[in-house]
């Protein structure tokens, strides 16, 4: 595995592909492994599939063969049971929402380890370790961005993931504390960014920005207010749920009425 400065990245992936050749951003494919088949999103249970040895809710490729089976947890739950909600949102996010719960009398402490295969078949190139993000993008050998997407791997904002790539292996690992009765979220995203011909320079800042993006406001839409506040690894805002909305406009109304009222009242005094 390299490891490189941005500058020197971006100036090894600008030789790839010509500026001129610049095209559109490619789609990721919804290959997420649902137990029957693929698609672009998959709600249930963690562990494996028979005899395929899949993990239920990973991505097998995501297009460009960026991944060779990416995002499941291969260790650690220790009597937890983990339940997913895995999905390709627009704009190229994978998404993996991870509830783990203990069901037991006793507290559980282990660590968990989110795992995922990249495709690159060999080494990668890392630009950026940091504070819950990595990006990443297969290596040609000479130190240049090739083939795959530019990966932006994003593990949480207050410091609870280790992550790393070793090879083409990913791993983030991240200490849970359960306690009897309760459950806890974790959160990963993997971004990728690939032009319609090929990785250029550009791919690796917009890989860069978008992780940032996501570590500073990670993406929550369609998640209930319960979920985001059981989230560990990142530091989220919940957001209420429709029916709080329904609730709090129901409120804001019955006080402005009141407000009306008492303010007619005192017209009505002053007369």
């Amino acid at each position: 595995m390299k490891i490189l400065s941005t500058m020197a990245l971006a100036i090894g992936t600008a030789a790839i592909v010509p500026a001129t050749a610049h095209a559109a951003q490619f789609q990721a494919s919804g290959d997420i492994f649902t137990g029957t088949g693929f698609g672009s999103r998959y709600v249930g249970p963690g562990g494996t599939a028979s005899p395929s040895n899949r993990a239920f809710g990973s991505a097998q490729d995501g297009g460009a063969d960026t991944f060779d089976n990416f995002g499941f947890f291969n260790s650690g739950l220790a009597g937890l049971t983990l339940s997913r909600q895995v999905e390709l949102l627009d704009g190229n996010v994978f998404r993996f929402f991870d509830t783990f719960t203990n069901t037991g009398r006793s507290a559980i402490s282990t660590t968990v380890n989110f795992f995922g295969n990249l495709g690159s078949d060999g080494d990668e190139i890392v630009s950026t370790n940091s504070a819950g993000l990595i990006v990443s993008c297969q290596d040609d050998g000479d130190g240049n961005c090739t083939e795959d997407a530019v990966l932006a791997l994003v593990s949480g904002n207050n410091g609870l993931a280790q992550a790393a790539i070793t090879a083409d292996r990913y791993n983030a690992r991240f200490m849970l504390n359960v306690a009897a009765g309760e459950s806890v979220n974790l959160l990963n995203f993997a971004f990728l960014a690939r032009d319609e011909n090929g990785p250029l320079a550009s791919d690796v800042t917009l890989a860069q920005t978008t992780g940032a993006a996501l570590l500073a406001a990670p993406r929550t839409d369609g998640l209930t207010a319960t979920q985001i506040g059981r989230i560990v690894n990142f530091s989220v805002s919940a957001v209420p749920e429709p029916a709080s909305w329904m609730m709090m406009i129901a409120g804001f109304g019955a006080i402005g009425i009141a407000m009306r009222r008492r303010r007619a009242a005192r017209i009505t005094f002053a007369v």
